[in-house]
């Protein structure tokens, strides 16, 4: 696939780079800024189109010691879309270790949304009421 991305003219890759802004028309993507981290360069860049890669390891560290991570800092699922703490939910990108793809991330994204729904339903039963 990168290869395909690189062969592709009309595919910019854009590494090491962050991005600082996103410019809009009339709220449609119109352009954006990147920023060279290395030497603090900005670059504008004018586009109609984005994919953003964020790499394989999870943006979960702040999590640590409060919802169960494996040892690559992937959320761990335990029923379903369920962390080890009641009612709340993971999905996309920090749990699929395998696709780590936007279609996945909005797939898993309704099932944690389903799963929640139960779950509020089966609280609100148990107890009469939302609070957990």
């Amino acid at each position: 696939m990168l290869q395909r991305a690189l062969n592709n003219k009309k595919i910019r890759l854009a590494t090491h780079k962050r991005l600082v802004r996103w410019h809009g028309k009339d709220g449609v993507l119109a352009g954006l800024t990147l920023e060279d981290p290395r030497d603090g360069s900005l670059e504008d860049i004018a586009c109609d189109g984005a994919f953003i890669a964020i790499g394989h390891k999870p943006n979960t560290r702040f999590l640590q010691n409060q919802i169960d991570l494996d040892d690559n800092g992937y959320i761990k699922l335990h029923k379903h879309t369920m962390t080890n703490v009641a009612g709340v939910f993971a999905c996309g990108d920090v749990v699929d270790t395998r696709y780590r793809q936007a279609i996945t991330a909005a797939g898993s994204g309704c099932q944690a949304a389903i799963d929640a729904e139960k779950w509020l339903e089966e609280v609100h039963e148990e107890k009469g009421r939302c609070d957990p």
